[in-house]
């Protein structure tokens, strides 16, 4: 996964730094004979990007993506931030900018608001994760690793998103889908909640969390409150909601009574606009 860097970025110490020459395992030893500065956030952009370096080097034998993420864990390792990828820099489809900008900007407006000490490890697996997306698209063959990184940019920002709201605990959800016991099954009532926030969610971001209550057995609550929420997303998707602006979590069991109807459901939460 080859990086196309332009002389002419000015990105003050941490260009100089992309600048330098020296392979991949150079950096690699520099950044584990490093202590750690910084804040909590730098500390765990560090540690992403060291991983994502590992797996360039030592899997896919990419010494340059390689070298690129060595060289911001050790930006991030002493302390300094270094910021996602500037799309510029990348030779990607232009039918596909404009979804990194989005996202980008989604990124940037989430750390802006103060996500970095809000929520440090979900926000730096985020950022990596933009980082990882824009450089497997750039690439473009490998198809499963792109769709990966995205996924898991989606995810976490979702995550993140939620945690500068107040949390699942303080954030009222817009609407709840209620089921039927050990069901996942959308009833009469449930489709027109789904049709309701079809219409008023237009370019928002949605996460649906998914419930059951304690009856039964709990990892198989869990994957029935997966297939609750993948069960509302696929409603979304049928009336035109783009899937990346669906996010889903499986929470599992909902603490409370063993047996209650409110507690086998989906929460829609809405986020942030695009």
């Amino acid at each position: 996964m080859k990086k196309n860097l332009s002389a002419g970025v000015k990105l003050s110490a941490f260009v100089a730094l992309l600048a330098t020459t020296g392979c991949a395992e150079y950096h690699r030893r520099v950044l584990d004979g490093m202590g750690c500065r910084g804040s909590e956030f730098t500390q765990a952009l560090a540690k992403e990007y060291c991983e994502l370096g590992t797996v360039e080097e030592d899997i896919m034998y990419d010494q340059g993506s390689a070298n690129y993420y060595f060289l911001k864990a050790i930006c991030a390792k002493e302390g300094a931030y270094p910021p996602p990828t500037m799309l510029g820099k990348w030779h990607i489809p232009c039918e596909k900018v404009p979804e990194f900008s989005i996202a980008r900007q989604r990124l940037i407006r989430a750390i802006q608001f103060g996500a970095p000490a809000i929520a440090p490890h979900l926000t730096a697996h985020a950022q990596a994760h933009f980082d990882c997306w824009v450089e497997q698209q750039s690439e473009g063959w490998q198809k499963e690793d792109i769709a990966a990184c995205r996924h898991e940019f989606y995810r976490t920002m979702a995550e993140v998103e939620l945690m500068l709201m107040g949390g699942a605990h303080k954030v009222a959800p817009a609407h709840s889908v209620l089921f039927e016991l050990n069901s996942s099954l959308l009833t009469h009532e449930a489709i027109q909640i789904v049709d309701e926030i079809a219409l008023a969610a237009q370019s928002r971001h949605i996460l649906l969390v998914g419930r059951t209550d304690k009856v039964g057995d709990s990892k198989h609550n869990k994957d029935l409150s997966k297939h609750r929420a993948a069960a509302v997303k696929k409603e979304l998707i049928r009336r035109g909601i783009a899937p990346h602006l669906i996010t889903i979590k499986a929470e599992g069991e909902t603490p409370g009574p063993q047996v209650d109807k409110h507690n086998r459901r989906v929460d829609i939460i809405l986020l942030k606009s695009q």
